[in-house]
């Protein structure tokens, strides 16, 4: 999404329980990549066990951008 706010996070979160339940699987990891994170929706999504991605500093460097 463009941007997420807490809200996005319960619903990102509910979408995510009812997958697992419907396929017998379970997520092992749960990511939202979004430019625009609301401050309330980040300790929302630290609580509930959700990654962000945001901004590019938030991307650990690959081998191309270190050079080696």
């Amino acid at each position: 999404k463009s941007s997420m706010s807490k809200g996005d996070m319960y619903l990102f979160e509910r979408k995510v329980r009812f997958y697992e339940k419907k396929h017998q699987r379970h997520a092992s990891r749960l990511l939202v990549i979004s430019p625009m994170v609301d401050k309330a929706a980040r300790s929302i999504a630290a609580r509930l066990g959700i990654q962000i991605y945001s901004y590019a500093e938030d991307v650990a460097p690959t081998i191309f951008e270190t050079g080696g």
